[in-house]
C-alpha cells in the first residue's frame, strides 16, 4: 500500500502565499495581540502605505501617540538589508513629513525568510545604522529622484536622531504559535481544533436568558403530566419532568459552552452556521403533526442527533447533547415551538 504524502506544515504552507494572504495572514497575527497590547489594528498596506502595512495603536492618538508598524514582506528569497533600508528610509520620511506624527516604537519586518545577514544587523542596532547610512550615501542620486532634495536630506536626518533597536523581525515559530490560539488558525491551515474542557459545572439556577426554552419545556410538562405551566420549581419535584427538565437544561448549557468555544477556535459565523445546519433539518419535523407537544420534542431531538451536518469544523467535537442543546437555544429564539396552539 502506498503511504500517503506528507501533510505540509502551516510554515510550509506560507512559503506558498501570496502577497495579499501573507498581509491577511499577518493581520490576524496582530489581531490576536489587540486585546493585551493595542487598541485598534488597522492595515494601510498599498501603494501608498506611507512604509506603514499594519499599524497597531496603543491609545486612541493612534499614529500620533504610541504605535507599532509590521511590514510584511513575501518574496521566494529571503529578506535582506537591500530590501529592509529603502523601508527605513520610507517610515523616516512619512515622520518627516508629518504624514505621521511619531516614529512606531516598534517597527517589525514580517517575512517567511529572514536571511541571516539581516538577522545579525537588527541583532546590532549600530551596525543596522551605519548600514543604512552607507546605502544611502551610495544611493543618494536615485533618492533625491525619488524624494526630492530637501525631503530627502529631512529624512536622513531624523534618522540620524532615531532610535535603530525599533527595527526587527517577527519570529515566524513565535507567530506561528500565537496564530494557533485565534480562531482563524484551524480554518486557515486545516489543524485539529483544540480539546474542549472534559467536564461541565452543573447547569446554574435558572437565569432570564433560559427563560423562553425553559418556558415551553413547562408548556410541554403541563400538556403531559399535568404540571404548572409558570412554577419551574413544581417541576422539579415531579418525577418524571424533574429528570427530564435536567438533562434538556444539561444539554443547553452544553450547547452554550460550545458557542463559547466556537467563538475562540473558529472564525466568526461558524457556530452560526452549525444552528442552521440543525434547523434545517428539524424544522419540518417540527411542523409536522403530534399528539402532544412531548412527542414533538422527542420527534425533533432525535432528528438532531440523527442528521447529517455536513462539513461544518465544529463537528470535529460536537457530541449528540450539543445537538439537543442546539435545538433549546432555537427554542429559546421561538424559531422551534414544542406545545402548538392546534393540538
Amino acid at each position: 500500500m502506498m503511504a500517503l504524502p506528507p501533510v505540509p506544515t502551516p510554515k510550509q504552507l506560507l512559503v506558498h502565499y501570496s502577497a495579499d494572504e501573507w498581509e491577511e495572514f499577518i493581520y490576524e497575527w496582530v489581531m490576536a495581540l489587540k486585546e493585551a497590547e493595542y487598541v485598534d489594528v488597522v492595515r494601510m498596506g498599498g501603494s501608498n502605505d506611507r512604509g506603514a502595512d499594519i499599524a497597531a495603536f496603543m491609545t486612541s492618538s493612534k499614529t500620533d501617540g504610541r504605535w507599532d508598524c509590521f511590514q510584511c514582506k513575501h518574496y521566494d528569497k529571503a529578506l535582506g538589508a537591500a530590501t529592509a533600508y529603502p523601508e527605513i528610509l520610507k517610515i523616516h520620511s512619512a515622520v518627516a513629513e508629518q504624514q505621521y506624527r511619531v516614529l512606531p516604537e516598534r517597527y517589525v519586518f514580517v517575512a517567511p525568510k529572514v536571511g541571516g545577514s539581516l538577522v545579525q544587523l537588527l541583532a546590532k542596532p549600530s551596525a543596522l545604522s551605519s548600514g543604512f547610512f552607507e546605502w544611502a550615501g551610495k544611493n543618494v542620486v536615485k533618492l533625491e529622484q525619488e524624494y526630492g532634495g530637501g525631503s530627502l536630506q529631512r529624512a536622513l536626518d531624523l534618522a540620524h536622531r532615531s532610535d535603530f533597536s525599533r527595527f526587527e523581525a517577527g519570529n515566524l515559530d513565535k507567530i506561528l504559535k500565537q496564530h494557533a490560539a485565534t480562531a482563524h488558525h484551524v480554518r486557515r491551515f486545516g489543524t485539529p481544533l483544540p480539546d474542549r474542557p472534559a467536564s461541565l459545572p452543573a447547569p446554574p439556577e435558572h437565569a432570564p436568558e433560559e427563560a423562553r426554552y425553559v418556558q415551553q419545556l413547562l408548556d410541554v410538562y403541563c400538556e403531559k403530566w399535568g404540571c404548572s405551566a409558570t412554577s419551574p420549581d413544581e417541576a422539579r419535584t415531579h418525577p418524571k419532568a424533574g429528570r427530564n427538565l435536567q438533562r434538556q437544561r444539561e444539554a443547553f448549557y452544553r450547547a452554550e459552552q460550545l458557542r463559547i468555544f466556537a467563538r475562540d477556535s473558529v472564525p466568526p459565523g461558524t457556530y452560526e452556521s452549525l444552528q442552521e445546519g440543525v434547523y434545517s433539518g428539524v424544522v419540518e419535523v417540527e411542523e409536522d403533526d403530534f399528539a402532544t407537544g412531548y412527542d414533538r420534542l422527542k420527534a425533533v431531538l432525535a432528528a438532531a442527533r440523527d442528521m447529517q451536518l455536513g462539513s461544518n469544523v465544529l463537528l470535529q467535537v460536537v457530541d449528540p447533547d450539543d445537538r439537543k442543546g442546539i435545538c433549546h437555544q432555537l427554542a429559546n429564539e421561538d424559531r422551534l415551538t414544542w406545545v402548538q396552539e392546534d393540538e
